[in-house]
């Protein structure tokens, strides 16, 4: 599964994952203990994560 991630700070990121659990992510990204994000290969600052969905094909 293609996922896109889009950060505060401008960046876009189009990641292959195996899996893709939107309450997990959203789970991680609104704790406060949470310094860091793993998705598929790459580290996100959790603050720094401004959108993560499945890549729409066009």
């Amino acid at each position: 599964m293609l996922i896109q991630v889009l950060t505060h700070s401008g960046q876009e990121h189009e990641i292959t994952v195996e899996g893709y659990d939107p309450v997990e992510v959203n789970q991680q990204i609104n704790d406060t203990s949470v310094y860091t994000v793993l998705i598929g290969d790459k580290i996100f600052s959790r603050i720094d994560i401004k959108y993560v969905g499945p890549k729409e094909v066009e």
